[in-house]
């Protein structure tokens, strides 16, 4: 049997299950702005994964099990209400049909990570893990600014630096920003790094690069509040502050592409 007509079919089944589950869950419509660009990882995947030239023929035993492996992870995970399932198991499957429906191109399985980080699973259902940036961070946060022979006080996301209050709120977290960085250094990466080894180095450190991201966030309000008052940085600056980190992740994250990316010197 033709595969193409199959195929076509299939890629339309997983353009609908995509809208699907972004439709599932719609508490990502609280901070748009930080979640609606995730989405842009689709039509960025299909164009990393460039040229796309279909199979003629049909799918093996093999990956039509796959496909239904695939498939009942879905649907178990749209039965338990589970982005983070549903994430998975929709990259599997466009795995699967990028794998078998098109001639292969180097490089192209690793677009599956740019398609998982394509969903707002890590915003909605992992806030524990920004719960854990907010604190580590304002802990650091602290200590930095004692280095600087500054009386502050930390108790948890609580900072007292020279009597002022600074509050390291959800909005400070930086989990949305963590999605981001990760969405946007895979997709770096996936264009620029050829070495897998490299490739997954690069994902090893993009959480260590939000974090930082985070934490110059943090003692940039801090300064603000210290300089101005605590309503100036939690007002109009807080928004502008959150640009500003955000165009400094993209750029250190360029930055450390250029650098796994650089021929090493023979030794």
């Amino acid at each position: 049997m033709n595969g193409r007509p199959q195929m076509w079919l299939a890629g339309g089944g997983l353009v609908l299950a995509a809208v699907a589950i972004w439709a599932r869950d719609l508490r990502w419509l609280a901070a748009p702005a930080d979640t609606l660009p995730l989405a842009l990882g689709l039509p960025l995947a299909y164009f990393l994964g460039r040229p796309w030239h279909p199979r003629e023929a049909g799918v093996a035993d093999k990956q039509g099990w796959l496909g239904a492996l695939g498939a009942a992870g879905f649907a178990c995970g749209w039965i338990i209400d589970s982005l983070t399932v549903l994430a998975f198991s929709w990259s599997f499957l466009a795995l699967l049909w990028a794998r078998h429906g098109f001639v292969r191109q180097p490089g192209r399985a690793r677009l599956a990570w740019l398609l998982l980080l394509s969903f707002p699973w890590l915003v909605i259902e992992w806030q524990a893990i920004g719960w854990a940036f907010r604190l580590s961070s304002a802990s650091v946060a602290g200590q930095l600014f004692g280095l600087l022979q500054m009386p502050t006080r930390c108790d948890g996301t609580h900072l007292e630096i020279m009597g002022v209050p600074v509050e390291i709120e959800a909005s400070c977290a930086g989990w949305n920003l963590l999605q981001l960085t990760l969405f946007t250094g895979v997709a770096f990466g996936a264009y620029e790094i050829r070495s897998a080894r490299r490739f997954a180095l690069l994902l090893g450190l993009l959480p260590a690069l939000a974090w930082l991201a985070n934490l110059l966030r943090i003692v940039i309000l801090a300064g603000v509040a210290l300089t101005f008052d605590a309503q100036v940085a939690s007002g109009v600056v807080h928004g502008l502050t959150g640009l500003v980190i955000l165009a400094a992740v993209l750029a250190m994250t360029k930055a450390l592409c250029y650098f796994l990316t650089s021929p090493q010197k023979p030794t």
